[in-house]
């Protein structure tokens, strides 16, 4: 990349803890030391950090260049045992997007662990860390049709809303995945911005900005590369699309 203002950058993590891989099958986990590295190595290259609304704010006007985001899914409990100092100590801004009829329960993908509850999402948001919403019951949106993608989404957002006692309107889609329709339901649903996962979305629409994957894999080099949006392409080529359909089969399987 040429010397300069950096892309735009939104990091898409889940849980925060030191997990052997052979014990996330899933890759769902990235140790807290790992997080203060990515932090301190975007700074280093220039980046200002923004919450997630913050940076949609700044897309839509244009003005998201040299801008990151650090976002994480699902509301695993580490986000604030474990994140919530390290952003303290960092001062560094970060958002959580949560499915609200996951709280409390124990993380599907994770069995290890679970998804905070309400009082401690509410305990999350007084610590200064943007909450926003993965809708209810986490479905893949692009599975179902309109009239339900728009329910599942509001319903999601209202319990947040209640529960927050103000207003939610930035999404992440689960798994990453949305199509027309999808962001049509969170326009309905009166969401202003959403993002995805896998490199995937179109900077040009606020409901569909692309993220960036930080898995229990990722290397500082990947975090390059992801950075000037080069990982993807690369991982579409052979031995790497191999690996990477593995790895598809197995959150396959953890998902049935």
């Amino acid at each position: 990349m040429a010397r300069g203002i950096p892309p735009p950058l939104v990091l898409a993590y889940h849980g925060v803890a030191k997990v052997r891989v052979r014990d996330d099958p899933s890759l769902l986990f990235v140790p807290p030391d790992d997080v203060a590295r990515h932090i301190d190595r975007l700074r280093r290259w220039g980046y200002e950090l923004l919450p997630f609304s913050a940076f949609a704010g700044r897309l839509r006007t244009g003005r998201a260049a040299g801008c990151a985001s650090l976002t994480f899914d699902d509301g695993f409990v580490d986000n604030l045992e474990a994140l919530a100092p390290l952003l303290a100590a960092e001062g560094a801004p970060a958002t959580v997007f949560v499915p609200t009829g996951w709280l409390g329960q124990t993380h599907p993908y994770a069995p290890q662990t679970r998804v905070m509850t309400a009082a401690e999402v509410r305990e999350l948001s007084s610590r200064g860390v943007e909450i926003g919403a993965h809708t209810h019951t986490h479905p893949d949106l692009t599975t179902l049709g309109r009239d339900a993608a728009v329910d599942e989404l509001r319903r999601g957002k209202a319990e947040l809303e209640e529960l927050l006692g103000e207003r939610v309107e930035i999404l992440a889609y689960p798994y990453g995945r949305a199509d027309a329709r999808t962001r049509d339901a969170g326009r309905e649903a009166g969401f202003v911005a959403g993002c995805r996962t896998c490199g995937e979305g179109d900077w040009s629409d606020p409901l569909d900005i692309p993220r960036q994957d930080m898995t229990n894999a990722s290397t500082m080099l990947g975090l390059r590369l992801k950075r000037d949006e080069r990982y993807e392409p690369l991982m579409q080529r052979l031995p790497f699309r191999a690996a990477r359909s593995a790895r598809r089969r197995l959150l396959a399987a953890a998902a049935r």
